[in-house]
């Protein structure tokens, strides 16, 4: 990764010079630590200078004092030049990046290199055409992603380490839970075969109660007309008896007249009948008798 620290120092040599010649010398010979040392004994005495915050984060930076150097930086930011500001963004993030690449805790680091992307990004608004920083951006943004893919894996082996009966326990609970499950599904299926079951028996023995009544409504009506049958037969029985003697009688009766007419008597039922005309004619006649009476010598009609 570039780092134009150097760079931006010969940009303005006005100043150093106009500084101190001595830290200048000190810069441009390799000596870091005694060129850091006269640009503060410079801020001491001169107050708070953007340009001596500058110079003293660039010596800073050269020796490997990243914090350092990240501190003198953010004090040169306070300028209001724009264009010391950019650098001053492009340096400290630079500063940021190193300082979180020196630390053994990955959570700080990645808190340290998202303050170097903030600073690229803003060194990037205030000069658009500065590709150095949007490399460095790029660079930075693709460190910080592989840091937290290797933080997530490593926190996950981490916990799988420190708790393996948990992992054996949840495994445990799952093949226990799907276990229950299967055992509910089962208690069901049973549950549903035997209501099932209990329903075609119920159906069954409706039907065989049925089919079971109307046998019995079958053999009662058989019963019932075997039992009518000697009633009607003799019923026939007494009727045909019954016409037979009314026959008999008749015969017997024109037998009895036709011996009658021929002997010249009338009988019995003749006599009756004559008998019960003769009362009924008595109690049609007038209160006075007629001179002379009908003539009841005719033979009556068979009634």
């Amino acid at each position: 990764m570039k780092s134009p620290v150097f760079w931006l120092l010969l940009l303005c040599p006005g100043w150093l010079l106009a500084s101190s010649s001595d830290a200048l010398r000190e810069y441009k010979s390799g000596n870091y630590d005694q060129a850091l040392k006269d640009y503060q004994q410079l801020l001491d005495r001169k107050g708070d200078d953007p340009r001596l915050h500058f110079n003293a984060g660039a010596a800073a930076y050269r020796n490997r004092q990243f914090e350092e150097a990240t501190k003198q930086f953010e004090e040169a930011l306070k300028s209001p030049d724009l264009k010391l500001q950019e650098k001053a963004y492009y340096n400290r993030g630079n500063s940021m990046f190193y300082m979180g690449e020196h630390n053994p805790d990955p959570a700080k680091r990645t808190e340290t290199w998202k303050k170097a992307l903030q600073d690229f990004e803003s060194c990037t608004s205030l000069a658009p055409q500065d590709a150095d920083a949007r490399f460095n951006h790029d660079f930075v943004k693709k460190r910080l992603e592989e840091l937290q893919q290797q933080q997530q894996k490593s926190d996950k082996n981490k916990d799988d380490k420190q708790n393996p009966d948990d992992q054996q326990n949840k495994d445990k609970q799952q093949q226990n839970g799907q276990s229950k499950n299967d055992q509910q599904k089962q208690d069901q299926k049973d549950q549903q075969d035997q209501q099932k079951q209990q329903q075609q028996q119920k159906q069954q023995d409706q039907s065989q109660q049925k089919q079971d009544s109307s046998q019995q409504d079958q053999q009662q009506q058989q019963q019932q007309q075997q039992a009518g049958k000697p009633d009607e037969q003799k019923q026939k029985e007494q009727q045909a008896a019954k016409a037979g003697e009314d026959k008999k009688d008749a015969a017997e009766e024109e037998q009895q007249q036709a011996a009658a007419a021929a002997a010249g008597e009338m009988t019995p039922q003749q006599a009756a009948q004559l008998l019960d005309a003769q009362k009924g004619n008595e109690m049609m006649m007038p209160p006075k008798p007629r001179a002379k009476p009908s003539e009841r010598a005719k033979p009556l009609k068979d009634w």
